[in-house]
C-alpha cells in the first residue's frame, strides 16, 4: 500500500471519539475509494480498533507511543487533511462553533463532515468476537452476576464537567436493589481501579460490586447484565448498540457556564446525544440537576418504558 496515498487516523483522545470515528471509517472507505491506515496504541485504541477490524481501516499500526508531533493543528471541511486524530477539538473552531450552533448539528454530524461523507452515512455496528462473549459469560459465574437482572452502574466521566454527588448514585444504587437488582460499578473507567494489598478492587459506589471489564468485553459483559446506567462518557458510545436498557444521565449546576469543549448545558446535551450520534432511540437520555437529591421516579419511569 502507499502510504503516500492514503488517508492517516490517529485514533487518540476519549473513548467515545474514537468508538465514533471508527463506526464512520467503513463508510468513507466506501466513497472515497481511499485506503486508510489507523495509527493506535496498545492499550484502549486497540482494543476499540479490533472491534472495527477488516472494515474501518486497510492497515492498523500499533505504537507504544506512537510521535505526534507532525498532527495538524487543525483541519476544516474546507480544507481537508490527510492526516487527522480522531477527535473533534481539532476542527477549526469558528466554524465547529458555527455548525452546532446556527445549524444544531451533533457530533456525529461534525465527523460526517471532517471526512466529507455523506450527511445520513450510516454507522457501522462493532464486530464482537466469540472469545469476547465467552469471557463476558466467565465475568457472570466468576462475581456470581444474575443474567439480566444485573445493572451496570458507570458514575464517573472524565469530560463532563459537573459530576453527580455520591450520596445521588448511593440512592440509585438502594432503589435499584429494593427492584430486585444487582448493581455493578465500573470501577476501571476513569483510573478508580485502585485494588488493596490482596488485589480487592476499590472506588465502587456503596452497595455494589466493583468490576473491572476490559473494552475488549465490555460490550458483551453490558447486554448479560441487561442494564446500563451511567453520566455521559465514552462508555457511553460503545454501549449504544447492547441490546439492553440504557439510562445516560446529563447533569447540570447553576454555577457551571459551559460543558464539554465550552458549550452551554442545552447544546451540550444536543449535541453529545448518544442516541442521535448512533440512531439509537431506545437509549433514554435525562438531565439531572446535581444539587437535588435522587428522585425514585427517575428509575421507575425508565424500567417501565
Amino acid at each position: 500500500m502507499n502510504s503516500d496515498a492514503a488517508r492517516l487516523v490517529f485514533l487518540f483522545g476519549g473513548i467515545g471519539d474514537q468508538f465514533l470515528w471508527l463506526s464512520l471509517l467503513p463508510e468513507f472507505r466506501r466513497q472515497s475509494r481511499q485506503p486508510v491506515v489507523a495509527v493506535t496504541n496498545r492499550s484502549s485504541s486497540r482494543q476499540i480498533a479490533d472491534l472495527f477490524s477488516g472494515r474501518a481501516y486497510d492497515r492498523l499500526e500499533v505504537f507504544e507511543q506512537p510521535n505526534l508531533s507532525g498532527m495538524p493543528p487543525t483541519t476544516s471541511h474546507f480544507q481537508p487533511q490527510r492526516i487527522v486524530r480522531a477527535s473533534h477539538i481539532f476542527y477549526d473552531e469558528r466554524e465547529r462553533y458555527d455548525l452546532i450552533g446556527r445549524f444544531s448539528i451533533g457530533i456525529a454530524d461534525l465527523v460526517r463532515l471532517i471526512l466529507d461523507i455523506a450527511p445520513d452515512a450510516p454507522v457501522a455496528l462493532p464486530n464482537i468476537p466469540d472469545q469476547a462473549r465467552r469471557n463476558a459469560a466467565n465475568y457472570m459465574r466468576e462475581w456470581s452476576l444474575p443474567v439480566g437482572r444485573t445493572v451496570l452502574l458507570a458514575p464517573w466521566a472524565l469530560s463532563w464537567r459537573c459530576p453527580l454527588p455520591l450520596s445521588w448514585w448511593t440512592e440509585a444504587v438502594r432503589t435499584l436493589n429494593q427492584r430486585g437488582f444487582t448493581v455493578v460499578s465500573n470501577v476501571g473507567n476513569s483510573g478508580r481501579c485502585d485494588t488493596t494489598k490482596d488485589g480487592a478492587l476499590l472506588g465502587a459506589i456503596p452497595g455494589t460490586l466493583p468490576v473491572n471489564v476490559s473494552l475488549s468485553d465490555i460490550i458483551p459483559f453490558t447486554e448479560l447484565c441487561g442494564y446500563f446506567l451511567g453520566m455521559r462518557s465514552g462508555l457511553c458510545d460503545l454501549i449504544a448498540h447492547a441490546q439492553v436498557k440504557k439510562l445516560v444521565i446529563y447533569p447540570y449546576a447553576a454555577d457551571i457556564d459551559s460543558y464539554l469543549t465550552g458549550l452551554p448545558f442545552d447544546i451540550a446535551c444536543r449535541f453529545w446525544s448518544v442516541a442521535r450520534a448512533f440512531g439509537r432511540p431506545d437509549v433514554c437520555e435525562e438531565m439531572v440537576n446535581s444539587e437535588i437529591p435522587f428522585a425514585p421516579s427517575l428509575i421507575d419511569s425508565w424500567l417501565d418504558k
